[in-house]
C-alpha cells in the first residue's frame, strides 16, 4: 500500500516552521539555486508532516532518500512547480514532469519502437519519460539505460497503468496521474 502526496511548492518558508529542522536547512544549503533549496525543504517538510516530526532522513548508497521508520520507504520528485512524495511499505519510485515540456526530440533515446506503438496520445512521450524515471528510482541502481533497462510492455489508457519489465527481469507497474493543468506524476512499484 502506498500514499502519494502532491503539493504545489511554497516558494517561501517561515524560519519558525516546526517541521523544518536545522539539519534540513543545512542540507538545503548545499544547493546554490534558491529554487532547489526550496524544493528540498518542501519534500522534507512533507515527510515530517506525514511520518512524524522526529523522523530521521538520510540517503542510501545511490543517493536516494531514506527514513529511519521501520518498513517505510519514500521516493521524492519535484518539478513543474510541484513536489511529490510517495510513502510505502515496500520500495517505490516516483517522478513528476510538465506535459508542456517537449519530449519528442529525445524520445528515441529512451523509447523503443514497441513502446512508441503502445499509444498515439499527444503526451505519450512525456508519460513514458516520467514512468521510466520512476522505474529508475524503484530499481535503485545507477548506470541502467532508460531505453533498454526499463521496457514498457503494456499500457491501459482507461486506468492509466503501464506494465514494465526491469533490467533484472522483475515486473513492475506504473500508475500515471495528471494533476493541475498538465502535471504528470508516475508512481512505480513491483508487482510481486
Amino acid at each position: 500500500m502506498h500514499r502519494l502526496i502532491v503539493e504545489e511548492i511554497p516558494w517561501v518558508y517561515a524560519c519558525c516552521d516546526r517541521l523544518i529542522r536545522a539539519e534540513d536547512i543545512a542540507s538545503a544549503s548545499r544547493f546554490q539555486n534558491e529554487r532547489r533549496r526550496t524544493e528540498h525543504l518542501a519534500w522534507r517538510r512533507i515527510v515530517r508532516r506525514e511520518l512524524g516530526e522526529s523522523v530521521a532522513i538520510g540517503y542510501n548508497d545511490v543517493g536516494a532518500p531514506v527514513v529511519d521508520t521501520p518498513n517505510t520507504y519514500i521516493s521524492v520528485a519535484h518539478g513543474a512547480g510541484c513536489v511529490v512524495v510517495a510513502i510505502s511499505d515496500r520500495r517505490i519510485g516516483v517522478d513528476v514532469e510538465s506535459a508542456e515540456r517537449d519530449f519528442s526530440r529525445a524520445a528515441s533515446r529512451y523509447m523503443n519502437e514497441r513502446e512508441r506503438a503502445l499509444s498515439s496520445e499527444e503526451n505519450w512521450a512525456a508519460k513514458v519519460w516520467t514512468a521510466k524515471e520512476a522505474l529508475y528510482k524503484l530499481y535503485g541502481e545507477r548506470g541502467v539505460e532508460l531505453k533498454e533497462g526499463f521496457r514498457i510492455t503494456s499500457y491501459d489508457k482507461t486506468t492509466q497503468q503501464l506494465s514494465a519489465t526491469l533490467a533484472n527481469g522483475e515486473q513492475a507497474m506504473v500508475d500515471i496521474a495528471t494533476y493541475k493543468e498538465g502535471v504528470i506524476v508516475a508512481t512505480a512499484y513491483f508487482t510481486n
